[in-house]
This record gives structure tokens, C-alpha cells and sequence, in this order.
């Protein structure tokens, strides 16, 4: 956990693309969700959740995609630039077997496999996914996926 000394040691919460993405826009998908997930972002950045916040490089991916389509390259490369640069932010590597994983569920549950990747690479290495797409992660349930919707709490 590059970045998160040992004196800090929490439990670990990955961050989904989604999130960080409204978090970054302010009216994008609207007010509430901005407010709602920067919150969550500014929480884990001040350490004040019982978790570590924590990405992967399927989320930066993301990030930085969806960035670059509602702002532009440079802003995104910043802004993803800024999350990779963090002390507070935990990078996690995703394991052979949770990419084999991820293989299977996306087929057996019908969803992207980026979310099965994410939910897989949670179970190996956090405690919980915050994202406000419920519907995917719900379906990976009963591989220990657990959820929380920053939207909800």
C-alpha cells in the first residue's frame, strides 16, 4: 500500500471510478451526487472514515476516460494526476487470480468486466466498494462484494 504508512493502517475501501468522477464535476450527473461523493473523497482524504480509500488501475483507467470526454485530456491527466499523487490514497495491484475471477463472474452475471475486475480485486485486497452503480456489484454479491452508496449514506 504505497503511499499509507503502517501508523495508518485501516481497513481498506476501494473507490470506484464513479465516484471520483462526480466528486470532480459539480454538476455532473447533478448537485447532489457531486456534493454527496466529494464529501466521501474529502472524508477519506482527511482520514476521517474508518477506512482507507483506496484505487486500482482498472478505476484510474476509468477516471481518467470519463475525465477526458467531460473536461479535456490535460484536465484529466491533472486530476487523475492529482488521486496517483496522494499520500491518503491507497494504490492497490490487481493478482492473476482476481483477473481470472473477473473472467468468470462478468460471464456468469452479465456485466462489464471492468466491475467484475474491481469487485474481485476487492475481495482479495478491501473491505468494501463505494459506488453509487449498485446494480452490477449487487450481482456479486455472493462472492463477498460488499457496497456502499456515498449517495445513500
Amino acid at each position: 500500500m504505497a503511499g499509507v504508512s503502517k501508523a495508518e493502517m485501516k481497513h481498506l475501501a476501494i473507490l470506484d471510478s464513479n465516484v471520483i468522477v462526480y466528486s470532480m464535476i459539480t454538476d455532473y450527473p447533478n448537485e447532489l451526487y457531486h456534493r454527496k461523493c466529494l464529501a466521501l473523497l474529502e472524508k477519506g482524504l482527511k482520514g476521517e472514515l474508518e477506512y482507507v480509500l483506496s484505487l486500482n488501475p482498472i478505476i484510474i483507467i476509468e477516471v481518467f476516460s470519463a475525465l477526458k470526454r467531460l473536461l479535456n485530456c490535460i484536465e484529466a491527466e491533472f486530476r487523475t494526476g492529482s488521486l496517483l499523487r496522494s499520500r491518503r490514497i491507497a494504490f492497490l495491484s490487481i493478482s492473476k487470480q482476481a483477473s481470472q475471477n473477473s473472467i468468470q463472474w462478468a460471464k456468469e452475471k452479465n456485466i462489464p468486466i471492468n466491475d467484475a475486475m474491481i469487485g474481485a480485486n476487492m475481495v482479495e485486497q478491501a473491505n468494501l466498494i463505494y459506488t453509487t452503480d449498485e446494480e452490477h456489484f449487487e450481482r456479486l454479491e455472493e462472492y463477498g462484494v460488499e457496497i456502499a452508496n456515498p449517495i445513500k449514506l
